[in-house]
């Protein structure tokens, strides 16, 4: 769930448990030896590929006097400690380098750690190993994909048109995390979809900007006044059709509409339709209605809706993530067939995926004197366990991590959902037939 860096800002926020001081209440480590010993880490299983590390998380305690004298545990700042204070081991003594952990051996089924400090030694840390995807499990996919920015002549003009830089850091960033190159965490895994930006236009016409198609009309009058009056759904899909709706056989369209406050990445839309025969979805299977391949090849497009065969952002927030609780990459999950990792009851999440975590934010309201949580991406398990959320679906996170059970239900959309077949397509590269 974090890479080593993360874990040094972990302990830098001098977290305190057990009895806490009260708002404003200052504490002194500078004379007070350890009293206790702890070793967590982020996460309680571990993919065995060699590649996803799972990070120890060292937890050394002082006792202190807090106001009116009471006794207290605190947690030692990272800047307190030195750097060989903390030794780390296999169960069977086998001393690590450091707190990162990765292995290719998953015979045992589970493997134990601890830590040493000053002298004391933490009780084991378990950890279940994972046997990870064989390599023929699933074919590697690439989607061809166009960004439709449609913006008023006005904004184009006067200075405010969208630049490509941030369709491209977007877009990257994409690519990166489902490849699994943003960070190894110890659940995340390569999801083996590519994304590609496209090159040629329905018409076999090279790009001018690749991956990007861009509209611009009048604010007053025209087909931008369309937009207003008969709703984004409608105008895409029928007004500016030659425009900015692009065959979802051969491009993954992403619409990004100025002046459109609600958009439909902001709230979790399943796939409406899957083949016949597949198994089903948690979550959102009763809401799919099943067709056979020839049955899809036979819808037009008063058949489904945008949502079904691309995703859509209003200007502002796809260029801030503003609004957007889950963020961009948030919202591709969402399309994939992903679902926010809220908790939903004891030791389960809503997103029927058993290797996310229920978690809360990680609070300590003493510990800003605003009242604000010092690190929202900071979460807390039911048992204790203190981790930075990284995974694209969890609420305040990093979001550069998939776990395999999510890879599962995206690759279920992959291959089952023929409105999002254009990855069988390699026009938007060649602008020739296959």
């Amino acid at each position: 769930m974090k890479t080593k860096n993360l874990l040094y800002l972990l302990l830098s926020l001098g977290i305190f448990i057990g009895c806490t001081p009260e708002e404003g209440e200052l504490l002194d480590f500078s004379k007070v030896e350890i009293e206790k010993v702890e070793l967590g880490a982020d996460a309680e299983q571990l993919i065995a590929d060699g590649v996803a590390t799972l990070t120890l998380v060292p937890h050394l305690y002082q006792v202190t006097e807090g106001k009116d004298g009471e006794k207290i545990y605190g947690r030692i700042p990272e800047d307190r400690l030195s750097g060989d204070m903390v030794k780390y081991f296999m169960e069977d003594g086998t001393e690590l380098e450091g707190p990162e952990y990765k292995t290719t051996d998953v015979s045992k089924g589970k493997v134990s750690f601890y830590i040493t400090a000053n002298g004391m030694k933490s009780d084991l840390f378990t950890v279940k190993l994972r046997k990870p995807f064989a390599e023929d499990e699933y074919e590697t996919i690439t989607y061809p994909v166009v960004f439709h920015v449609l913006q008023t002549t006005e904004s184009v003009t006067g200075g405010a048109k969208l630049d490509a830089s941030l369709i491209y850091e977007f877009f990257n960033t994409m690519v990166k995390t489902f490849e699994r190159k943003v960070a190894f965490g110890p659940n995340s895994v390569d999801t083996r979809i590519r994304f590609q930006l496209a090159e040629y236009t329905p018409d076999g016409t090279k790009m001018q900007e690749k991956g990007i198609n861009r509209w611009s009309g009048p604010k007053d009058g025209g087909n931008w006044h369309w937009i207003e009056v008969d709703g984004i759904e409608f105008c895409i899909k029928y007004d500016l059709a030659n425009y900015v709706f692009w065959d979802y056989k051969k491009y993954l369209n992403i619409w990004i509409v100025e002046n459109r406050p609600g958009t439909i990445g902001t709230v979790t839309i399943p796939p409406q339709f899957i083949l016949t025969g597949t198994e089903p979805l948690k979550g959102i299977s009763p809401l799919m209605r099943e067709k056979t391949e020839e049955e899809f090849e036979a819808m037009s497009k008063d058949d489904f809706k945008l949502s079904d065969i691309g995703m859509m952002f209003e200007l502002t927030q796809f260029s801030t993530g503003n609004d957007l609780p889950l963020g961009q990459l948030g919202q591709v999950g969402q399309f994939f067939g992903l679902l926010p990792t809220e908790f939903a009851g004891e030791e389960i999440t809503s997103d029927y995926c058993e290797d996310t975590v229920p978690y809360d934010i990680y609070r300590e309201e003493w510990y800003d004197n605003n009242g604000n949580d010092a690190n929202n991406r900071l979460k807390v398990t039911e048992d204790g366990l203190l981790f930075y959320s990284t995974n694209i679906m969890d609420f305040y996170s990093f979001r550069n991590a998939i776990t395999m059970d999510q890879m599962k239900r995206i690759r279920t959309i992959t291959d089952n959902c023929p409105l999002r077949w254009a990855w069988k397509s390699k026009w938007a590269f060649t602008g020739k037939e296959d």
